[in-house]
């Protein structure tokens, strides 16, 4: 008997979470940054901006991507970009069971984000402006 896998009902991700529990100095935190955009590319992703937010074990980073991915497909991409491997394994059993909310973050309330990486590409620029 085969199991029905619920995560091909799962809408597309076009933000990815990124949990990293530990504190880096900046410039580290810096090519963090560069080697994420740099992933994403190979793995034919645009990043559109990254915004991160301290969090009670290190930082927490916001990836907006272009184009949108399968959770499947997010998920591992967010390990390839170091997401805690605890997390990504129970973001896999969320996204088997069809948890649409399935990569979660939990923020200190009115935490604020930080822009780290702003894409300023022209394509972007001009479907922002419309």
């Amino acid at each position: 008997m085969s199991k029905r896998n619920a995560s091909t009902n799962l809408p597309k991700v076009n933000v990815l979470k990124i949990d990293k529990d530990c504190f880096c100095k900046a410039d580290v935190n810096r090519k963090y940054v560069r080697t994420t955009i740099d992933v994403c590319r190979k793995q034919g992703v645009q990043v559109l901006w990254i915004k991160s937010t301290v969090s009670q074990h290190g930082r927490h980073y916001y990836i907006k991507i272009d184009p949108a991915l399968d959770a499947e497909t997010a998920n591992n991409l967010q390990y390839l970009l170091g997401d805690d491997a605890k997390r990504v394994a129970f973001n896999k059993a969320r996204i088997k069971s069809g948890l649409e909310e399935w990569s979660k973050l939990f923020e200190i309330p009115d935490a604020r984000l930080r822009t780290v990486y702003p894409s300023y590409s022209k394509e972007r620029l001009e479907t922002t402006n419309e």
